[in-house]
Protein backbone atom coordinates (compact mmCIF):
# COMPACT_ATOMS: atom_id res chain seq x y z
CA UNK A 1 0.00 0.00 0.00
CA UNK A 2 1.30 3.46 -0.87
CA UNK A 3 1.66 5.90 2.00
CA UNK A 4 1.03 8.88 -0.27
CA UNK A 5 -1.81 11.14 0.78
CA UNK A 6 -4.05 12.22 -2.08
CA UNK A 7 -3.53 15.85 -3.08
CA UNK A 8 -6.70 17.71 -4.03
CA UNK A 9 -7.17 21.12 -5.58
CA UNK A 10 -8.30 22.62 -2.25
CA UNK A 11 -5.42 21.13 -0.24
CA UNK A 12 -2.46 23.08 1.03
CA UNK A 13 0.41 21.51 -1.02
CA UNK A 14 2.88 22.18 1.79
CA UNK A 15 0.65 20.39 4.31
CA UNK A 16 0.22 17.38 2.00
CA UNK A 17 3.96 17.19 1.33
CA UNK A 18 4.72 17.39 5.04
CA UNK A 19 2.29 14.54 5.71
CA UNK A 20 4.02 12.32 3.17
CA UNK A 21 7.41 13.17 4.61
CA UNK A 22 6.24 12.53 8.18
CA UNK A 23 4.86 9.09 7.34
CA UNK A 24 7.99 8.20 5.39
CA UNK A 25 10.23 9.40 8.25
CA UNK A 26 8.53 7.01 10.63
CA UNK A 27 8.61 4.01 8.26
CA UNK A 28 12.24 4.54 7.17
CA UNK A 29 13.90 5.78 10.36
CA UNK A 30 11.39 5.49 13.22
CA UNK A 31 11.22 9.26 13.69
CA UNK A 32 7.99 10.11 15.52
CA UNK A 33 8.43 13.86 16.02
CA UNK A 34 7.62 14.88 12.39
CA UNK A 35 4.45 12.78 12.48
CA UNK A 36 3.38 14.15 15.86
CA UNK A 37 3.89 17.73 14.69
CA UNK A 38 2.03 17.12 11.44
CA UNK A 39 -0.96 15.59 13.25
CA UNK A 40 -1.04 18.62 15.56
CA UNK A 41 -1.38 20.83 12.48
CA UNK A 42 -4.07 18.87 10.63
CA UNK A 43 -6.15 17.84 13.68
CA UNK A 44 -7.77 20.11 16.25
CA UNK A 45 -7.58 19.51 20.00
CA UNK A 46 -10.31 16.86 19.83
CA UNK A 47 -8.59 15.05 16.97
CA UNK A 48 -11.04 16.24 14.29
CA UNK A 49 -9.46 17.18 10.93
CA UNK A 50 -9.50 20.93 10.41
CA UNK A 51 -9.70 20.92 6.59
CA UNK A 52 -9.53 17.33 5.36
CA UNK A 53 -12.80 16.24 3.67
CA UNK A 54 -14.91 13.77 5.63
CA UNK A 55 -14.60 11.13 2.92
CA UNK A 56 -10.80 11.07 3.45
CA UNK A 57 -10.78 10.57 7.22
CA UNK A 58 -10.87 6.78 6.92
CA UNK A 59 -8.09 6.98 4.32
CA UNK A 60 -5.92 8.87 6.82
CA UNK A 61 -6.65 6.19 9.45
CA UNK A 62 -5.61 3.58 6.90
CA UNK A 63 -2.33 5.38 6.13
CA UNK A 64 -1.54 5.67 9.83
CA UNK A 65 -2.34 1.99 10.41
CA UNK A 66 -0.03 1.02 7.55
CA UNK A 67 2.79 3.14 8.95
CA UNK A 68 2.36 1.56 12.38
CA UNK A 69 2.24 -1.95 10.91
CA UNK A 70 5.47 -1.43 8.96
CA UNK A 71 7.34 -0.27 12.06
CA UNK A 72 5.43 -1.24 15.21
CA UNK A 73 8.43 -0.97 17.57
CA UNK A 74 8.35 2.24 19.54
CA UNK A 75 5.06 3.54 18.13
CA UNK A 76 4.30 6.47 20.52
CA UNK A 77 1.27 6.45 22.79
CA UNK A 78 0.93 10.17 22.03
CA UNK A 79 0.13 9.38 18.40
CA UNK A 80 -2.51 6.84 19.46
CA UNK A 81 -4.07 9.50 21.69
CA UNK A 82 -4.40 11.81 18.67
CA UNK A 83 -5.72 8.97 16.50
CA UNK A 84 -8.38 8.18 19.11
CA UNK A 85 -10.00 11.56 18.50
CA UNK A 86 -9.72 11.08 14.73
CA UNK A 87 -11.32 7.64 14.97
CA UNK A 88 -14.16 8.97 17.15
CA UNK A 89 -14.85 11.72 14.59
CA UNK A 90 -14.73 9.20 11.73
CA UNK A 91 -17.37 7.06 13.45
CA UNK A 92 -19.61 10.07 14.08
CA UNK A 93 -19.49 11.09 10.43
CA UNK A 94 -20.13 7.61 9.03
CA UNK A 95 -23.22 5.63 8.17
CA UNK A 96 -23.83 2.40 10.10
CA UNK A 97 -22.22 0.42 7.24
CA UNK A 98 -19.02 2.40 7.84
CA UNK A 99 -19.23 4.48 4.66
CA UNK A 100 -18.43 8.16 5.02
CA UNK A 101 -21.39 10.51 4.79
CA UNK A 102 -21.66 12.88 1.82
CA UNK A 103 -20.51 10.02 -0.47
CA UNK A 104 -22.49 7.69 -2.79
CA UNK A 105 -23.42 4.28 -1.44
CA UNK A 106 -20.61 1.77 -1.78
CA UNK A 107 -17.95 4.46 -2.26
CA UNK A 108 -14.69 4.50 -0.36
CA UNK A 109 -12.79 1.90 1.64
CA UNK A 110 -13.97 -1.40 3.09
CA UNK A 111 -13.51 -0.21 6.65
CA UNK A 112 -14.75 -3.09 8.80
CA UNK A 113 -11.26 -4.52 9.46
CA UNK A 114 -9.75 -1.04 9.75
CA UNK A 115 -12.34 0.06 12.32
CA UNK A 116 -12.04 -3.22 14.24
CA UNK A 117 -8.27 -2.90 14.42
CA UNK A 118 -8.29 0.63 15.81
CA UNK A 119 -11.19 -0.13 18.19
CA UNK A 120 -9.24 -3.03 19.70
CA UNK A 121 -6.07 -0.95 20.00
CA UNK A 122 -7.27 2.40 21.35
CA UNK A 123 -7.97 3.08 25.01
CA UNK A 124 -11.63 4.19 24.84
CA UNK A 125 -13.71 0.97 25.05
CA UNK A 126 -16.82 2.88 23.97
CA UNK A 127 -15.41 3.05 20.43
CA UNK A 128 -15.35 -0.75 20.32
CA UNK A 129 -18.99 -0.81 21.43
CA UNK A 130 -20.00 1.17 18.33
CA UNK A 131 -17.90 -1.05 16.06
CA UNK A 132 -19.43 -4.18 17.64
CA UNK A 133 -22.91 -2.82 16.87
CA UNK A 134 -22.07 -1.99 13.27
CA UNK A 135 -19.84 -4.99 12.53
CA UNK A 136 -20.80 -7.84 14.92
CA UNK A 137 -18.06 -10.34 15.60
CA UNK A 138 -18.48 -13.75 14.02
CA UNK A 139 -17.67 -15.52 17.29
CA UNK A 140 -20.26 -14.92 20.00
CA UNK A 141 -17.97 -16.24 22.70
CA UNK A 142 -15.31 -13.73 21.72
CA UNK A 143 -17.76 -10.83 21.74
CA UNK A 144 -18.94 -11.77 25.25
CA UNK A 145 -15.43 -11.40 26.65
CA UNK A 146 -15.72 -7.63 26.35
CA UNK A 147 -17.99 -5.91 28.85
CA UNK A 148 -20.46 -3.48 27.37
CA UNK A 149 -19.20 0.10 27.65
CA UNK A 150 -21.20 3.24 26.92
CA UNK A 151 -20.37 4.59 23.46
CA UNK A 152 -19.34 8.21 22.88
CA UNK A 153 -22.07 10.78 22.35
CA UNK A 154 -23.10 10.64 18.68
CA UNK A 155 -24.12 14.32 18.36
CA UNK A 156 -21.27 16.80 18.06
CA UNK A 157 -20.44 20.25 16.64
CA UNK A 158 -17.17 22.08 16.12
CA UNK A 159 -16.99 25.37 18.06
CA UNK A 160 -14.95 27.16 15.37
CA UNK A 161 -15.94 25.51 12.06
CA UNK A 162 -19.39 24.79 10.57
CA UNK A 163 -19.10 21.02 10.93
CA UNK A 164 -21.76 19.17 12.93
CA UNK A 165 -23.46 15.82 13.35
CA UNK A 166 -27.06 15.93 14.62
CA UNK A 167 -27.65 12.38 15.76
CA UNK A 168 -29.55 10.72 18.60
CA UNK A 169 -27.97 7.25 18.63
CA UNK A 170 -25.71 4.79 16.81
CA UNK A 171 -28.52 2.51 15.61
CA UNK A 172 -28.27 0.91 12.19
CA UNK A 173 -31.82 2.11 11.50
CA UNK A 174 -31.28 5.44 13.22
CA UNK A 175 -31.70 8.97 11.94
CA UNK A 176 -29.17 11.76 11.57
CA UNK A 177 -28.57 15.13 9.92
CA UNK A 178 -24.98 16.10 9.11
CA UNK A 179 -23.58 19.39 7.81
CA UNK A 180 -20.16 20.59 6.63
CA UNK A 181 -19.53 24.14 5.39
CA UNK A 182 -15.77 24.41 5.96
CA UNK A 183 -15.03 25.31 2.33
CA UNK A 184 -15.54 28.94 1.34
CA UNK A 185 -18.66 29.44 -0.81
CA UNK A 186 -22.44 29.38 -0.72
CA UNK A 187 -22.68 25.59 -0.68
CA UNK A 188 -23.00 23.35 2.35
CA UNK A 189 -22.51 19.62 2.39
CA UNK A 190 -25.56 18.02 3.97
CA UNK A 191 -26.94 14.54 4.50
CA UNK A 192 -30.31 13.67 6.00
CA UNK A 193 -30.75 10.00 6.83
CA UNK A 194 -34.01 8.60 8.19
CA UNK A 195 -34.76 5.02 9.18
CA UNK A 196 -31.31 4.04 7.96
CA UNK A 197 -31.87 5.52 4.48
CA UNK A 198 -30.32 8.73 3.07
CA UNK A 199 -33.00 11.13 1.76
CA UNK A 200 -31.27 14.42 1.06
CA UNK A 201 -27.70 15.39 0.17
CA UNK A 202 -24.90 15.88 -0.42
CA UNK A 203 -25.31 19.56 -1.40
CA UNK A 204 -27.34 22.52 -0.12
CA UNK A 205 -26.90 25.68 -2.17
CA UNK A 206 -28.18 29.25 -1.93
CA UNK A 207 -30.14 29.96 -5.11
CA UNK A 208 -29.87 33.64 -6.04
CA UNK A 209 -31.34 33.24 -9.52
CA UNK A 210 -29.72 33.57 -12.96
CA UNK A 211 -29.03 37.31 -12.66
CA UNK A 212 -27.18 37.18 -9.34
CA UNK A 213 -23.76 38.74 -9.00
CA UNK A 214 -20.89 36.32 -8.81
CA UNK A 215 -19.13 37.77 -5.76
CA UNK A 216 -17.33 35.15 -3.66
CA UNK A 217 -18.75 34.10 -0.33
CA UNK A 218 -17.00 34.75 2.96
CA UNK A 219 -15.80 31.94 5.20
CA UNK A 220 -18.75 30.52 7.15
CA UNK A 221 -18.69 30.69 10.95
CA UNK A 222 -20.77 28.65 13.44
CA UNK A 223 -23.15 30.82 15.45
CA UNK A 224 -25.22 28.36 17.52
CA UNK A 225 -25.16 24.77 18.79
CA UNK A 226 -27.82 23.25 21.03
CA UNK A 227 -28.04 19.54 21.81
CA UNK A 228 -30.41 17.99 24.34
CA UNK A 229 -32.71 15.01 24.79
CA UNK A 230 -35.33 16.48 22.43
CA UNK A 231 -33.40 18.10 19.58
CA UNK A 232 -30.09 19.04 18.00
CA UNK A 233 -29.73 22.49 16.44
CA UNK A 234 -26.82 23.98 14.48
CA UNK A 235 -26.56 27.41 12.86
CA UNK A 236 -23.80 29.09 10.90
CA UNK A 237 -23.45 32.41 9.07
CA UNK A 238 -21.73 33.63 5.91
CA UNK A 239 -21.99 36.42 3.35
CA UNK A 240 -22.72 35.76 -0.30
CA UNK A 241 -22.59 38.71 -2.68
CA UNK A 242 -24.84 41.36 -1.08
CA UNK A 243 -26.62 38.87 1.19
CA UNK A 244 -25.99 37.74 4.74
CA UNK A 245 -27.15 34.15 5.21
CA UNK A 246 -27.78 32.40 8.53
CA UNK A 247 -28.28 28.72 7.87
CA UNK A 248 -30.22 26.45 10.27
CA UNK A 249 -30.19 22.66 10.60
CA UNK A 250 -32.62 21.21 13.14
CA UNK A 251 -33.14 17.54 14.03
CA UNK A 252 -36.04 16.56 16.33
CA UNK A 253 -35.02 13.42 18.17
CA UNK A 254 -37.46 10.53 18.04
CA UNK A 255 -39.99 12.47 15.94
CA UNK A 256 -38.56 11.79 12.46
CA UNK A 257 -38.64 15.47 11.60
CA UNK A 258 -35.87 17.77 10.40
CA UNK A 259 -35.75 21.40 9.32
CA UNK A 260 -33.39 23.08 6.85
CA UNK A 261 -33.72 26.87 6.66
CA UNK A 262 -31.96 30.01 5.47
CA UNK A 263 -32.42 33.43 7.02
CA UNK A 264 -31.46 35.91 4.28
CA UNK A 265 -30.71 39.57 4.92
CA UNK A 266 -30.26 41.97 2.02
CA UNK A 267 -32.00 43.54 -0.90
CA UNK A 268 -33.29 41.57 -3.84
CA UNK A 269 -36.33 40.18 -5.60
CA UNK A 270 -36.25 36.45 -4.97
CA UNK A 271 -33.92 34.01 -3.29
CA UNK A 272 -34.10 30.34 -2.47
CA UNK A 273 -32.23 27.11 -2.01
CA UNK A 274 -31.42 23.96 -3.93
CA UNK A 275 -30.99 20.72 -1.97
CA UNK A 276 -29.77 17.57 -3.68
CA UNK A 277 -31.68 14.31 -3.51
CA UNK A 278 -29.78 11.29 -2.20
CA UNK A 279 -28.89 8.47 -4.55
CA UNK A 280 -31.97 6.49 -5.64
CA UNK A 281 -34.47 9.01 -4.24
CA UNK A 282 -37.11 10.49 -6.54
CA UNK A 283 -39.29 13.53 -5.84
CA UNK A 284 -42.69 14.44 -7.23
CA UNK A 285 -45.70 16.60 -6.29
CA UNK A 286 -48.31 14.76 -4.29
CA UNK A 287 -50.86 13.42 -6.85
CA UNK A 288 -53.99 14.78 -5.13
CA UNK A 289 -52.67 18.35 -5.41
CA UNK A 290 -53.33 19.25 -1.77
CA UNK A 291 -50.50 21.77 -1.64
CA UNK A 292 -47.03 22.71 -2.86
CA UNK A 293 -45.20 19.99 -0.92
CA UNK A 294 -43.23 17.10 -2.44
CA UNK A 295 -43.12 13.40 -1.76
CA UNK A 296 -39.77 11.62 -1.78
CA UNK A 297 -39.73 7.94 -2.62
CA UNK A 298 -37.08 5.24 -2.44
CA UNK A 299 -38.61 1.84 -3.07
CA UNK A 300 -41.53 1.47 -0.68
CA UNK A 301 -40.26 4.12 1.72
CA UNK A 302 -41.35 7.73 1.48
CA UNK A 303 -40.84 11.14 3.05
CA UNK A 304 -42.61 14.51 2.77
CA UNK A 305 -40.92 17.88 2.28
CA UNK A 306 -42.93 21.00 3.13
CA UNK A 307 -42.04 24.61 2.16
CA UNK A 308 -43.46 26.36 5.23
CA UNK A 309 -42.85 29.83 3.79
CA UNK A 310 -45.24 29.23 0.89
CA UNK A 311 -49.04 29.12 1.16
CA UNK A 312 -50.69 25.74 1.54
CA UNK A 313 -52.73 26.32 -1.63
CA UNK A 314 -52.44 24.20 -4.78
CA UNK A 315 -51.47 26.19 -7.86
CA UNK A 316 -50.48 29.36 -5.97
CA UNK A 317 -47.05 30.66 -6.98
CA UNK A 318 -47.25 34.35 -6.14
CA UNK A 319 -44.85 34.07 -3.21
CA UNK A 320 -42.62 31.45 -4.80
CA UNK A 321 -42.38 27.90 -6.04
CA UNK A 322 -41.14 24.51 -4.85
CA UNK A 323 -40.33 21.93 -7.52
CA UNK A 324 -38.09 18.94 -8.22
CA UNK A 325 -35.42 19.89 -10.73
CA UNK A 326 -32.65 17.67 -12.07
CA UNK A 327 -32.04 15.53 -9.00
CA UNK A 328 -32.59 18.46 -6.63
CA UNK A 329 -35.35 20.20 -4.74
CA UNK A 330 -35.59 23.84 -5.74
CA UNK A 331 -37.33 26.33 -3.45
CA UNK A 332 -37.71 29.95 -4.52
CA UNK A 333 -39.35 32.66 -2.40
CA UNK A 334 -40.07 36.34 -2.85
CA UNK A 335 -38.02 38.56 -0.57
CA UNK A 336 -40.25 40.67 1.64
CA UNK A 337 -38.31 43.51 3.19
CA UNK A 338 -34.73 43.34 4.38
CA UNK A 339 -35.02 39.87 5.94
CA UNK A 340 -36.67 36.64 4.87
CA UNK A 341 -36.80 33.12 6.26
CA UNK A 342 -36.79 30.18 3.84
CA UNK A 343 -37.65 26.92 5.68
CA UNK A 344 -38.04 23.33 4.49
CA UNK A 345 -39.53 20.79 6.89
CA UNK A 346 -38.93 17.07 6.24
CA UNK A 347 -40.96 14.24 7.76
CA UNK A 348 -40.15 10.57 7.18
CA UNK A 349 -42.55 8.97 9.67
CA UNK A 350 -44.76 6.48 7.73
CA UNK A 351 -47.81 6.82 9.97
CA UNK A 352 -47.69 10.62 10.06
CA UNK A 353 -47.28 10.90 6.31
CA UNK A 354 -50.49 8.97 5.65
CA UNK A 355 -52.48 11.78 7.22
CA UNK A 356 -53.67 14.97 5.56
CA UNK A 357 -51.04 17.67 5.96
CA UNK A 358 -51.91 21.35 6.35
CA UNK A 359 -49.93 24.42 7.33
CA UNK A 360 -50.48 28.14 7.50
CA UNK A 361 -48.57 31.27 8.43
CA UNK A 362 -49.61 32.80 11.75
CA UNK A 363 -50.05 36.44 12.64
CA UNK A 364 -47.33 37.66 14.99
CA UNK A 365 -47.98 40.77 17.06
CA UNK A 366 -45.76 43.10 19.05
CA UNK A 367 -47.17 45.90 21.22
CA UNK A 368 -50.64 45.12 19.79
CA UNK A 369 -49.40 45.68 16.23
CA UNK A 370 -48.99 43.08 13.52
CA UNK A 371 -45.32 42.41 12.77
CA UNK A 372 -44.21 42.61 9.13
CA UNK A 373 -42.67 39.55 7.52
CA UNK A 374 -39.14 40.91 7.93
CA UNK A 375 -39.53 41.00 11.73
CA UNK A 376 -40.85 37.53 12.62
CA UNK A 377 -42.19 34.31 11.12
CA UNK A 378 -44.56 31.78 12.67
CA UNK A 379 -46.38 28.80 11.22
CA UNK A 380 -48.56 25.95 12.38
CA UNK A 381 -48.39 22.59 10.68
CA UNK A 382 -50.89 19.78 11.31
CA UNK A 383 -51.17 16.15 10.33
CA UNK A 384 -54.80 15.06 10.33
CA UNK A 385 -56.56 15.75 13.63
CA UNK A 386 -53.61 14.68 15.72
CA UNK A 387 -50.14 16.15 15.77
CA UNK A 388 -49.75 19.94 15.56
CA UNK A 389 -46.38 21.67 15.45
CA UNK A 390 -45.54 25.36 15.89
CA UNK A 391 -42.42 26.98 14.44
CA UNK A 392 -41.45 30.55 15.32
CA UNK A 393 -38.44 32.58 14.15
CA UNK A 394 -37.52 36.12 15.16
CA UNK A 395 -35.76 37.71 12.16
CA UNK A 396 -35.26 41.08 13.86
CA UNK A 397 -33.75 41.35 17.37
CA UNK A 398 -35.92 39.31 19.77
CA UNK A 399 -38.69 41.11 21.64
CA UNK A 400 -41.88 40.18 23.47
CA UNK A 401 -44.26 39.02 20.74
CA UNK A 402 -47.35 36.84 20.59
CA UNK A 403 -49.06 34.39 18.25
CA UNK A 404 -52.04 32.11 18.93
CA UNK A 405 -52.26 33.77 22.33
CA UNK A 406 -48.76 32.60 23.28
CA UNK A 407 -46.19 35.21 24.31
CA UNK A 408 -42.47 34.68 23.83
CA UNK A 409 -39.16 36.51 23.72
CA UNK A 410 -37.48 33.61 21.96
CA UNK A 411 -35.31 33.96 18.89
CA UNK A 412 -36.30 30.47 17.74
CA UNK A 413 -39.03 28.16 19.01
CA UNK A 414 -40.35 24.76 17.94
CA UNK A 415 -43.24 23.44 20.03
CA UNK A 416 -46.18 21.08 20.11
CA UNK A 417 -49.61 22.73 20.04
CA UNK A 418 -52.11 20.65 21.96
CA UNK A 419 -55.83 20.27 21.33
CA UNK A 420 -56.40 22.38 24.45
CA UNK A 421 -54.40 25.25 22.93
CA UNK A 422 -51.31 24.80 25.09
CA UNK A 423 -47.79 25.36 23.74
CA UNK A 424 -45.25 22.71 24.79
CA UNK A 425 -41.73 23.72 23.68
CA UNK A 426 -39.49 21.08 22.12
CA UNK A 427 -36.59 23.46 21.64
CA UNK A 428 -36.34 27.14 22.53
CA UNK A 429 -33.48 29.55 21.88
CA UNK A 430 -33.62 32.93 23.63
Amino acid sequence: MSLDLAAREDDDPVEVAQGREALAAWVARGLATPLERWLDRVLDREGVPRRLPVNEWALLLSRLEEARRRRPEGWPDLIDARIEGLFRATLRFARPDGAAIFTPSGAGLDVSDLFRGWADRLSDPGLATVVDWWFPRRSRSRSRTRAYTSPPMPAWSSPDRPLAMLRANWSGQGDFLAIDHRVRGGESLVELCGLGRPWLGPTWVVDQGPDAEGSPATLARPSLWVSNASADLAEWTFRLSTLKVTRTALFLRGRRIALLADQVEGRGDRVGMRVALAEGVKAAPVPDGRGPFLELRHGRSSARVVPLGLPCLPGSNERGMFVPEGGRLRLSQRLEGRRSWIPLLVSWDPLRNRRTIRWRALTVAENSRICPAEVAFAARITWGRGEMLLIYRSLAPPALRSFLGHQTRARFLVALFTQEGNVQPIIKVD
